[in-house]
């Protein structure tokens, strides 16, 4: 097999290309496309702690602090003490970050829409299917 014809070179060339187009298409709600993805996991999950927000982007704690740092900064989040648990850190958009949260995420709809053009709905389910199989088979391998 050619070096080409290799699975993870065109799954990197994919990574590459769309995360570069995710950052140029939140750049224009002000965002970083680190800091929707942050936002975008606390959407689903409002009180989250960072360490557990760390885990769901694949991130150091150093680099979940940093990203929180600057959207707290921002007015976008804010971190208090959980009722019950003081010890513990719950975080969560403010208004003004749900109002960014929002202008991004319909930009990233746009650009997930314009990368699914000239599918059908079928071949976009089977893209999704294939990779969770690629994603489930990569994460055998690093056992």
């Amino acid at each position: 097999m050619h070096y080409s014809e290799r699975l993870l070179i065109h799954i990197k060339q994919a990574e590459r290309i769309t995360q570069a187009a995710k950052e140029a298409a939140v750049r224009e709600a002000g965002i970083t496309a680190a800091q929707q993805a942050a936002l975008a996991v606390l959407s689903d999950n409002p009180g989250i702690n960072a360490a557990e927000l760390a885990r769901k982007l694949s991130v150091t704690p150093q680099t979940m602090n940093s990203l929180l740092g600057r959207l707290e900064t921002r007015g976008l989040i804010a971190r208090t003490p959980h009722p019950i648990h003081g010890t513990l850190i719950e975080i969560r958009m403010t208004e003004r970050g749900t109002e960014v949260f929002a202008a991004a995420d319909a930009l990233v709809a746009k650009l997930d829409a314009r990368l699914a053009e000239g599918l059908s709905e079928s071949e976009t389910a089977a893209v999704r299917e294939l990779l969770a199989r690629i994603i489930r088979n990569a994460e055998a391998a690093g056992r």
